[in-house]
Formats: structure tokens, C-alpha cells, sequence
């Protein structure tokens, strides 16, 4: 009998603390006392009343596929003006929300650590280590074959090095096979310097989500983690990616 009371207690126990779990967190405390604004990836200006409603609409509707779906609200602090802030966001919705956590911590552990290429032979047949990019800024792509929004960003991509001629240097990483990358390169422009093959230098890192921009000061340090160049999409349909890579290019400028 005392068996049987402590089963059903330990189950009323696991059962509260399921339903106390919050639906949404997130990666950073909003000021509530500043006028709070979020752009979108295609660039949009949400008020905060708008915002709050697209996230509780699209909460909703995981919520009526699987009760068990939380959301991992991931904001980034664009900039602050007078007593407004602007952040843009990403949602992740999972029913393990802390391994989502847990797997963000991975990848912001390498900020502050030296990139580690270590005799890595590029897609030309050249061996590269993390000593060749000392002296100037890098920035690194990661990348693979079937990530529509890796292939969306590549112009992109190739007019930052085409502005930028020598004065940094431009990696591209990826986990795909070398005559893979061959194949895709024969119809794809893709300017940067290839590294293929690599787990070492993405997954193994904990970089798991693509595309993933790193940068990298002159001494092979990563400084700043980003994802895809930001862009707008235009009336006419067309994307732009001009105030993106112009942000791309500043970021590199800061650290000569």
C-alpha cells in the first residue's frame, strides 16, 4: 500500500513539473521599459504587439500537432536608439527545448577560440593551416550541397570578396565530399576558398544549423558567430542583400 502511494506521488510529481514548464523561452531578457521592435529575415519592422501575436498564433497551431512542442526563442540585439531596440530573431520549436539550449552553449564556447584548421588540404589540392590566415581578417562559410538558404546567400557572398579583393581572406567549409563539391561548383559560382570533408571543423564544433558565418580576426580567433547575410525582399520580388553585406564587410573592416 505504501509502495502504491509513493508511485502515484512520485507520478503527480513528474506530472507538474511537465505542465510547469514554461512553452516559451528565450536567449535574452527584453527591456520591457524600451519600445521594442523585431525584424524578420526578410527584414520587416514588427512592433511588439505584432510580434507577440505571430508567435503565440504560430505556437498554437505546433501546439494542435503535439501538445508537448515548446518554442527556443533565440534574439540578437541589432541596435538601440533613444528608448527604442530593434532585435532580429529566430524561432526553434522542439519538444526538448533544453537540448536546444544546451547544443546554442556548444557553439558559443568556440567564440574567443582559435579556428582550428590544421593541415587541411582545399578542394584546389593545397594544404591550409590556421597559420596561412594570420595577418588578415577571415571570414568562414559553412555550408552544404542541399541547404537552400546556403546556395540564396552565395552571390551574396561572392560580391563581399569581390569588394574586398585581397584585403581578408575567404573559406568556405563543408562536410560534403570533395567530388561532390566539384560537381556542384560546375554550375554554382562560389568564389571563397573550399574546404571539404570536414566534420572537424563543423559538426564536431557543434555548428549544426546552416548557414553559419564565422569571423575570424588576424590572429585565426573566432570573434563573432553569425548566420545568413540579412537581406530584404523587395516589392517587385527580388531579394535584397545590399545592407547585408555592407554589414558583412564592416564587420571584417573592425577587425584589421
Amino acid at each position: 500500500m505504501k509502495t502504491n502511494i509513493l508511485k502515484l506521488f512520485l507520478l503527480v510529481i513528474l506530472i507538474s513539473c511537465g505542465r510547469n514548464k514554461p512553452d516559451v523561452i528565450s536567449s535574452l531578457t527584453v527591456d520591457k521599459t524600451k519600445n521594442n521592435y523585431y525584424k524578420t529575415v526578410e527584414g520587416k519592422i514588427l512592433d511588439s504587439t505584432t510580434y507577440l501575436s505571430n508567435r503565440r498564433a504560430q505556437l498554437k497551431r505546433l501546439k494542435e500537432i503535439s501538445s508537448s512542442f515548446r518554442l527556443y526563442e533565440k534574439l540578437k540585439k541589432e541596435y538601440e536608439r533613444n528608448d527604442s531596440v530593434v532585435y532580429s530573431y529566430t524561432w526553434n520549436f522542439s519538444d526538448n527545448i533544453e537540448a536546444e539550449i544546451e547544443a546554442d552553449k556548444k557553439v558559443m564556447k568556440n567564440l574567443g577560440t582559435i579556428y582550428p584548421i590544421s593541415n587541411v588540404k582545399t578542394l584546389e589540392g593545397n594544404t591550409i593551416n590556421i597559420d596561412a590566415l594570420k595577418g588578415k581578417p577571415t571570414l568562414v562559410n559553412l555550408w552544404f550541397i542541399a541547404c537552400k538558404p546556403c546556395i540564396e546567400e552565395m552571390p551574396a557572398l561572392n560580391r563581399i570578396k569581390s569588394k574586398c579583393k585581397d584585403r581578408f581572406n575567404f573559406i568556405s567549409v563543408t562536410v560534403e565530399k570533395s567530388e561532390d563539391v566539384k560537381k556542384f561548383l560546375e554550375k554554382t559560382k562560389f568564389d571563397f576558398t573550399h574546404i571539404t570533408d570536414s566534420e572537424e571543423l563543423t559538426t564536431d564544433l557543434g555548428f549544426n544549423g546552416f548557414p553559419i558565418n564565422l569571423f575570424l580576426d588576424k590572429n585565426g580567433v573566432i570573434k563573432k558567430i553569425e548566420g545568413n547575410v540579412h537581406f530584404k525582399n523587395k516589392e517587385n520580388g527580388e531579394t535584397d542583400y545590399s545592407e547585408g553585406e555592407e554589414e558583412f564587410i564592416n564587420i571584417l573592416k573592425s577587425m584589421e
